[in-house]
């Protein structure tokens, strides 16, 4: 409920899109998801002998409790006795197992699942080769990186989480809306019902995602909510400490539901007591989310807070108003609230959007991030819903206005203030508000999404890690002329299998006429320029007229190229290069 003129109402539609040009043209600078900065041994590595100790780094502290690292030898079968992972000299930005024996020759592919400070689950996996690299699958050679559980239990967790959000909103609506009431605010059957239906459905989501916290993380089924071993790790996450803090405010406010209604009415101390509730409770949603992870660190906590307190608020107090709107005939608590909550409304949505611009901007960044990535999608579709929510809001505004909006000063006046609107009226003006409703149940869960994916700007830098790898990848069979001064001839290449590992090249300088001749020298070197590599000396072989034979071992996927270098007296010389794509 916010602009009471058309202009006013314009001005209300147009703060999202203000808000989102500013955040988009501001480059932000926040990462709330743990990327992986480098492993040992490293990431497609060669190493000589068997390492003791296999190690990952990652740019903020993840919790060890709840990690798994897992090791496949070269035949893809699972390397026993790994320990539970550590942190290794008590840096929390890093994990580590011990590798109980000497590994195989060949290709090793690690995998990972840790969780960030931001209390979500990042699952990946890096190769290293003993020895020498042998060919691996497209899945083990491809370091991932993704986030979350998988299949039914990511699921369930991601209801849990709206449905949390749903009993916030709904337990400080109605508390506050009791609050705007003033004397014997909390005075009927319904709105007590109302108040407690918060409460449980806060505490039944709260409980159960603490039993479901633990199989999302670690990446199993449901059915290991009732392991111990994985209760008590939950217990000892962030995430599980919160939930329990959280559960033990809810005890303090089931208290103060029962003595509530019994004390003398005092808006201002009672508004105080709600709002402090509501910032305690949300705080335990900021201090396991993306607001905790990345820089200002103090600053998003607070806009984080006071955003998902605002947003409770009104999206609560609606659900408050729809159940007061039942009543067309109680005129007299129609008149004193809806007006009291069309303001309070218009504070919270002010505050909404100044609070989520910023996280927005801590989360996004720039342009690119905003329209490529999973995190920008959702938020542009929120922002989207936000901005139906505010022109709904105008309009109810506007019928607040008019029907309550006057202060009675002559007799007429004062009589129709007694009769207040028409049960049509009041009947119309619940259906605008149930809508409004309907879409801020949408916007919750839009919100819930946005928590449990990827920031925007940690996906950017992550696909930027990773490796590029080409679209044709493969043995190379092809003939390339060249001229050298005043020397023309061609080239034969024959590269295979094309793939990481081993890789054998014939080379064949041919005449015009396509015939084997002699040069005065051939050489050979690799590159890949998408990550910096080489040049990589070739060691090339003459195998006969013309004929020319190399071998290379290649461990890193990507886009490579051959540069042959082919001279045909002392000073004419040419120069091929041959694309090869490994993977």
């Amino acid at each position: 409920m916010l602009a009471a003129t058309p202009r006013r109402l314009a001005a209300a539609v147009t703060a999202p899109v203000l808000a989102l040009l500013l955040l988009v043209l501001v480059p932000g600078t926040a990462s709330a998801h743990a990327i992986l900065l480098d492993t040992t041994p490293g990431n497609w590595a060669v190493v000589d002998a068997s390492p003791h100790e296999i190690s990952l780094r990652f740019n903020e502290p993840v919790d060890a409790g709840l990690a798994e690292i897992r090791l496949l030898g070269p035949r893809g079968d699972a390397v026993k006795g790994l320990p539970r992972p550590v942190h290794p000299d008590g840096r929390r930005d890093a994990v580590a197992v011990t590798v109980p024996s000497a590994l195989a020759t060949g290709t090793h592919t690690v995998t990972y699942r840790v969780v960030s400070a931001d209390s979500h689950p990042v699952q990946g996996a890096f190769s290293f080769s003993v020895g020498r690299p042998t060919p691996i699958s497209d899945a083990a050679a491809a370091p991932a990186s993704a986030e979350g559980g998988g299949g039914l239990t990511a699921t369930v967790y991601g209801v849990l989480r709206w449905t949390g959000y749903a009993g916030l909103a709904i337990l400080l609506g109605a508390a506050f809306s009791a609050v705007l009431r003033g004397p014997g605010g909390v005075s009927g059957t319904g709105d007590r019902r109302l108040l407690w239906l918060g409460w449980t459905v806060l505490v039944s989501a709260t409980a159960l995602g603490f039993l479901a916290y633990g199989p999302y993380a670690a990446g199993r089924p449901l059915s290991a909510v009732g392991d111990f071993a994985l209760l008590g790790s939950t217990l000892g996450s962030r995430m599980g400490l919160v939930l329990a803090v959280r559960l033990a405010l809810l005890a303090v406010v089931a208290g103060w539901l029962g003595w509530w209604p019994r004390v003398p009415r005092n808006p201002w101390w009672h508004g105080g007591a709600v709002l402090t509730a509501g910032v305690a409770l949300a705080l335990t949603w900021s201090l396991a989310n993306h607001s905790a992870a990345g820089v200002h660190v103090g600053f998003a906590l607070a806009a984080d807070t006071v955003h998902l307190t605002a947003m409770s608020v009104w999206i609560g107090g609606l659900v408050a108003l729809l159940v007061l709107l039942r009543r067309p005939d109680d005129v007299d608590r129609l008149r004193q609230v809806i007006p009291r909550f069309s303001r309070v409304a218009a504070v919270c949505v002010a505050v909404v959007v100044v609070t989520g611009t910023f996280e927005a901007w801590r989360q996004v960044g720039t342009p690119s991030a905003l329209a490529g990535t999973t995190y920008g999608t959702i938020l542009l579709a929120k922002l989207a819903l936000v901005a139906v929510l505010v022109a709904l809001g105008g309009l109810a505004r506007r019928w607040v206005r008019r029907h309550y909006g006057e202060v009675p000063v002559t007799t007429v006046q004062r009589k129709r203030a007694a009769r207040g609107p028409g049960e049509a009226e009041v009947r119309r003006f619940r259906r605008a508000v149930g809508c409004e409703a309907a879409v801020a149940v949408v916007v919750l869960g839009f919100t819930a999404a946005l928590v449990s994916v990827e920031p925007a700007q940690a996906q950017v830098a992550r696909e930027a890690a990773a490796p590029k790898i080409p679209a044709y990848t493969g043995p190379v069979s092809t003939v390339l002329p060249f001229r050298a001064g005043s020397t023309t001839g061609q080239l034969g290449v024959e590269i295979s299998p094309g793939r990481i590992g081993p890789n054998e090249m014939h080379l064949t300088v041919l005449d015009a006429q396509s015939r084997p001749r002699e040069v005065a020298e051939l050489r050979a070197e690799l590159r890949l320029p998408d990550r910096a590599l080489g040049p990589l000396p070739v060691q090339v072989a003459y195998a006969g007229l013309g004929h020319y034979v190399a071998g290379a071992s290649i461990a890193v996927p990507g886009q490579w190229e051959l540069a042959v270098v082919v001279r045909t007296s002392e000073v004419d010389q040419a120069t091929l290069r041959i694309p090869l794509g490994i993977r």
